[in-house]
């Protein structure tokens, strides 16, 4: 099972690529993006670079404000109208893709790694970045009773972690409601 946290400092789990081991693919990734703007006729301007490098250097989705903010100081700050202007570019030739992890704004991510599917926590607000296959078994059960073929790329499967669960059984003794 490949399951990746979002959450900094959390161990690998079953054979997942450590978030440190990211970054030595990067070059690589950072040309391949390059490439395949120009073969759809966008030029890699500055602008368009900034706004990869950071998606780059991103940990997971993230939205345009973290991204014109230079995620954390990990990347230069840019223009909140120029970093939505070149996502859309982006977007349009599926360079990206938005998904919506919650409440919160869209967020996006480079679509050269492969196509996550995600796991939202509702309560604790953490996500879980999962392989396709991983969720497969989900979806053939969904296909095979409502003969529908379910995606989680866009909008995530949302529940509770087990934490989050143990806390929320927890509160529930305590106010005698039961689990």
């Amino acid at each position: 099972m490949e399951v990746q946290s979002s959450r900094r400092g959390s161990a690998p789990r079953n054979g997942v690529l450590p978030a440190g081991d990211r970054a030595s693919i990067a070059g690589a990734n950072l040309k391949s993006a390059i490439a395949m703007m120009r073969e759809s006729g966008l030029r890699a301007s500055a602008a368009r670079r900034l706004v990869l490098e950071a998606l780059l250097a991103a940990d997971g989705p993230m939205s345009a404000e973290q991204i014109a903010q230079g995620i954390g100081g990990r990347v230069p700050s840019s223009d909140i109208a120029s970093v939505y202007r070149n996502l859309q570019s982006f977007h349009e030739i599926g360079l990206v893709r938005h998904v919506h992890l919650g409440h919160g704004p869209g967020l996006y991510v480079l679509s050269l790694a492969g196509e996550p599917e995600y796991l939202t926590r509702e309560r604790c607000a953490d996500y879980s970045a999962v392989a396709p296959e991983v969720l497969d078994p989900v979806r053939d059960l969904i296909e095979r009773e409502f003969g529908y073929r379910a995606s989680f790329t866009h909008f995530p499967i949302v529940g509770l972690c087990a934490s989050c669960t143990a806390e929320l059984n927890a509160t529930r003794r305590l106010r005698g409601t039961g689990a």
